[in-house]
């Protein structure tokens, strides 16, 4: 793979910029964290050495590595995802077997449904389409295609393309049945759905004959998974940004008629059931979410489960009411775009929202209790800052004192976290003691993965330096197996391959702490002599500490006791010597 090519032609500020918002610091940039949730960042970009590094949670790496964990992509995913970034033609490496991708397998099969739609048995998906008002034009906008009511059409182009039934099965484009392999989608307009890179992993299909299920989606498999895909995200995300919102609906037609409407920031959930996976999609891109869902009973409960996830996200939520029996697709087809804004102004955040819906149900004295518990619960999800301005409103139409009503939020909210806290097993506290060591474990001496990282970008010193010079220096004996391949003349590149195939992360993360160590010096330092000394300077603290302990102990040999006070003299004296 021309993997130095494609990061080269890649800017990093560029590819984490999409995700987070990149603030000037130093000589390089600063950002909350993608990876955990934080108030202050912790996260930085150096984009002289096109690597990052946070703080808080020790994630770092290059831009190839911030890919693969933002989307969940293996390695030549990500490469490949950046290569068309960039402009570079790559060839796919083949799946097992020597066949195609299952990416392309489902490129091939989108370019089937699309021809069948422009051809002779298209006519009536051709009419559907146009019967709901959405012009030929949009059709290529939105890949929408066709899939013959045939029982294996797809199955017998594939197959005819060399495609193996093991792949098409894989990607959820056949069945395995009684009678041999048949089409999943058959009789139903097709829609796409691509992750939020653009990657094409599942379909989408509307039943035109009116049997089975009105929609179905492609199943659960090594590329589609529903809760965590949002269609049109990969075509919204920009637009998410701009207008600083996103707007969040159902189904398919919904998301596209908005998009045709000029509100080109709404994305759908696929179903009514918002995970957290797709709320954080969302979190990404904007901090303001607005949730329009079916306008019946369905709908408003969807909205209501939903809206809490993205609360607990750090999302602002607020809901917009549709008139009874319609949904956004149809509303916007009678009223236009201009009267949709308008029920986004007039939509309404969670809390007050929650109160509307059950206000009939507050007043009936059989349900009352029940309901003013379900209220409760659900508004302690949410941060008492962020709910304090409704404060006064919720408190009035719960009959309640407004100190009783925040006593009683902050009381559920305890009781749920201690809940959660007893879920996650009986051990307790020995339980925080292990993750504790894991994490101690997982520390890493900045300046000496300052040195690894100052000999990874440096051909002359790795072929130049005695090893001898540099293990004693390092007390880490993962980083002493990264230097060791670097000295042993393995190339940077073929290493960074290798570790992001195999799924090891450690060598990146390493890599970028010392990066970042070594962005605190200007360019007049030689970092070089600084590390070095200061490796030394700790290592014969350490050397000292042990000594002087044996000592203490009247365990040390007379030659212990005279290296003991030299020593002594050399680190009173701060002349270590390179």
């Amino acid at each position: 793979m021309q993997i130095d090519e494609i990061k080269r032609s890649i800017n990093i500020l560029d590819v984490i910029g999409d995700y987070v918002e990149l603030h000037r610091a130093g000589k390089g940039y600063k950002a909350l964290c993608p990876f955990h949730v934080e108030k202050t960042p912790s996260f930085y970009v150096m984009p002289d050495r096109q690597f990052y590094h946070c703080f808080g949670c020790g994630k770092g790496g290059d831009v190839i590595s911030f890919v693969m964990d933002m989307e969940g992509l293996k390695f030549t995913e990500a490469v490949e995802l950046l290569a068309k970034r960039a402009g570079i033609e790559i060839k796919s490496a083949p799946e097992r077997g020597g066949h195609k991708s299952l990416t392309d397998v489902m490129e091939k099969a989108l370019s089937i449904y699309r021809d069948c739609l422009e051809g002779a048995s298209g006519e009536i998906a051709r009419r559907y389409l146009i019967k709901r008002d959405l012009p030929k034009e949009w059709w290529s906008h939105f890949e929408i295609g066709w899939a013959p009511p045939a029982w294996d059409y797809l199955w017998r182009a594939l197959s005819k393309a060399g495609i193996p039934a093991k792949a098409v099965i894989e990607c959820g484009l056949v069945v395995e049945g009684s009678r041999g392999l048949y089409d999943r989608f058959r009789g139903r307009v097709i829609f796409p759905v691509r992750d939020v890179t653009g990657r094409l992993v599942g379909f989408g299909g509307r039943s035109l004959s009116g049997e089975g299920a009105k929609y179905i989606n492609t199943p659960e498999g090594p590329l589609f998974h529903k809760g965590s895909c949002l269609y049109l995200l990969n075509l919204a995300k920009d637009a998410i940004r701009e207008r600083g919102r996103a707007i969040l609906v159902e189904g398919y037609m919904d998301a596209i008629r908005l998009h045709m409407a000029g509100f080109r920031e709404a994305v759908a959930s696929l179903g009514t059931a918002l995970t957290e996976e797709q709320g954080r999609l969302l979190k990404r891109f904007t901090n303001s979410c607005y949730v329009c869902y079916d306008a019946d009973s369905a709908g408003r409960e969807a909205s209501i489960r939903g809206m809490y996830i993205l609360q607990a996200l750090g999302l602002q939520v607020n809901i917009v009411s549709l008139p009874p029996d319609r949904d956004p697709d149809e509303f916007l087809q009678e009223k236009g775009g201009k009267a949709f804004e308008e029920l986004l102004k007039k939509s309404l955040p969670l809390p007050l929202y929650h109160i509307k819906i059950r206000e009939d149900l507050l007043n009936d004295l059989n349900l009352r209790k029940k309901v003013v518990e379900e209220l409760i619960e659900g508004l302690s999800r949410i941060d008492l800052p962020d709910l304090a301005p409704f404060i006064p409103q919720i408190a009035a139409k719960l009959g309640m004192p407004r100190h009783a009503l925040e006593d009683e939020l902050l009381s559920v909210r305890a009781n749920i976290a201690k809940t959660r806290g007893e879920k996650k097993g009986k051990r307790g506290n020995p339980s925080v003691y292990i993750n504790a060591e894991e994490q101690k474990k997982r520390m890493i001496d900045a300046e000496e993965a300052a040195l690894f990282s100052l000999l990874w970008n440096d051909l002359t010193k790795r072929y130049n330096l005695n090893p001898e010079d540099v293990f004693p220096l390092i007390s880490d004996d993962r980083l002493k197996t990264l230097i060791a391949a670097l000295l042993n003349g393995e190339q940077p590149e073929e290493l960074e391959e290798r570790w992001l195939k195999s799924g090891d992360r450690f060598p990146l993360e390493a890599l970028a702490l010392g990066n970042a160590f070594c962005q605190q010096f200007d360019d007049r330092t030689e970092i070089w002599d600084v590390i070095v000394n200061a490796l030394k300077v700790k290592a014969m603290k350490s050397r000292y500490n042990a000594l002087y302990s044996k000592m203490l102990r009247g365990e040390a040999t007379r030659d212990e006791i005279e290296e003991v006070q030299k020593i002594a003299s050399v680190l009173k004296g701060g002349k270590m010597g390179i």
